[in-house]
């Protein structure tokens, strides 16, 4: 083989690869398409110049709708599961037939209640920060739509710098 063909069996490898790659990140973008809940919520939201709801009363909706939800999970769970729950252990352990010392029905009555609740609590934590969070990444989204629909920058001001900034930053790193 001479020089000249290998030079080009070296140059279109790495372009055909780049090529593959582009073509692979393209359709894994392609994949991840949001739901078709959260593209209705942004059909709904009208653009601004439409003279839609501003961004305020979204995010107000949205977080409405998770202490709703979040109000709602831990009511039912203090009112119904956790008194359901004692009740269950407490005929289970034999603590409601007397058989049990007052030792014994700590050890297998309370403690048990206890553990559970705290499970309990704790699965209701993370499934009320998953809702925030849901309502957080909603209103993202709309606040992106928003600023692409009117053009606007969207970078926040905390990331740019002004000149002035930069060169007393300079300063002290000297």
């Amino acid at each position: 083989m001479s020089t000249q063909t290998l030079e080009k069996t070296e140059t279109t490898a790495p372009t055909s690869t780049a090529a593959t790659t582009k073509k692979t990140t393209a359709k894994a973008v392609k994949e991840q398409k949001d739901s078709k809940l959260g593209t209705g919520w942004l059909r709904l939201t009208p653009k601004k110049e439409a003279g839609g709801f501003s961004i305020v009363v979204w995010a107000g909706f949205f977080r409405a709708i998770v202490l709703l939800a979040n109000y709602l999970l831990a009511f039912v769970t203090a009112v119904v599961v956790i008194p359901m729950l004692g009740a269950w252990l407490h005929q289970q352990s034999g603590a409601s037939r007397g058989a049990l010392s007052a030792d014994g029905t700590i050890a297998m009555w309370l403690m048990p209640l206890l553990f559970m609740v705290a499970l309990l609590a704790a699965g209701e934590i993370v499934v009320m920060r998953g809702m925030w969070r849901w309502a957080t990444r909603m209103i993202a989204k709309i606040r992106d739509a928003r600023g692409e629909a009117t053009g606007a920058d969207v970078t926040p001001k905390s990331t740019t710098r002004t000149t002035k900034q930069s060169k007393t930053n300079g300063k002290r790193s000297k």
